[in-house]
């Protein structure tokens, strides 16, 4: 019998490629008191798509918490090059909550943690549970997410194909396991998140040294197997690769509470009530049909409370 799956959407991630995706249409969505929407709109359209789908058990969305993180504490240049929020786009964060609340699909979020380490504990939970879990993001540090029970789902642009990530299609684009993925950034370091790799070292010099020794914490261990010079440039920057590592890390362990794995049931009446409030108008009409189910069924309970009190 096939694993019932789970699946787990960065919820950033898609409302950046909504809001980016979205800006070059003539028309840009706005919602009744001026707001723009436009990323609001590509992110009720994709959760529903998913939902629709009848692949998965449950929908769950995470999310990032403001700038504070505990990588930040560690490291204050953590991500320090990014791009500010676009100011329109701050408001939409807020409504695409609204909108999941509304619609009944649980999302989950942390003070001082990123969304990455919230889907990494999910991930761990539904897999201990029994689940598959497909996670949907184009962040590439969440490959090291990846196991027999887990693959993450990636679109990169609209000109690619959707990707389906495993343990197979990490070794080829990461020449290593995918637990092995923060050893690697450990020692190239990653210039969108701003850490500073070991001067001069090349992706085949990591990913060798990757596989000869494990981790870079054996590196370390062995370091009388190195020539003096590039000895003396490892020990010099031991510190520094360490504490990469740490940051590259995507945490499994973060409390959250009781997750809901229930079976997804969407509140297409709360729904409705949420696409009118914000003149969604686009999808008001797909989902008519299911609020009159919803209607139906309430007023049928109803009836049979009376008969039977």
């Amino acid at each position: 019998m096939d694993k019932k799956k789970v699946v787990i959407i960065d919820g950033y991630h898609l409302l950046h490629k909504g809001y980016y995706g979205s800006l070059k249409r003539k028309k840009i969505a706005m919602n009744r008191d001026g707001v723009l929407i436009n990323a609001v709109y590509v992110f009720v359209a994709n959760i529903f798509q998913l939902v629709q789908s009848n692949e998965y058990h449950s929908v769950i969305v995470t999310f990032d918490v403001g700038k504070e993180c505990w990588r930040r504490d560690i490291y204050p240049e953590y991500k320090a090059t990014r791009k500010e929020t676009p100011s329109d786009l701050i408001p939409q964060m807020q409504l695409v909550r609204d909108f999941l609340t509304s619609a009944n699909i649980p999302w989950y979020e942390k003070v001082k943690f990123e969304g990455d380490d919230i889907m990494g504990t999910i991930a761990r939970i539904a897999v201990k549970l029994g689940y598959g879990v497909d996670i949907v993001s184009n962040d590439k540090d969440t490959y090291q997410l990846v196991c027999d029970d887990v693959r993450i789902v990636s679109q990169q642009s609209k000109k690619c194909k959707q990707e389906v990530i495993t343990k197979k299609e990490v070794f080829e684009k990461f020449g290593c396991k995918p637990c092995q993925i923060p050893d690697i950034k450990a020692l190239l370091g990653d210039q969108s998140d701003n850490i500073k790799g070991v001067r001069g070292m090349h992706y085949n010099t990591a990913t060798k040294l990757i596989t000869k020794y494990g981790c870079v914490e054996n590196i370390f261990k062995n370091l009388n197997d190195f020539p003096e010079e590039q000895r003396k440039k490892l020990e010099s920057c031991k510190e520094q690769v360490l504490m990469n590592k740490k940051i590259a890390k995507i945490l499994k362990n973060v409390e959250i509470g009781r997750i809901n794995f229930k079976p997804t049931r969407i509140n297409y009446i709360r729904f409705m009530g949420f696409l009118k409030r914000e003149k969604m108008w686009v999808f008001t009409k797909m989902i008519e049909d299911k609020v009159q189910e919803q209607l139906m069924y309430r007023e049928k309970r109803k009836a049979e409370q009376e008969i039977n009190s």
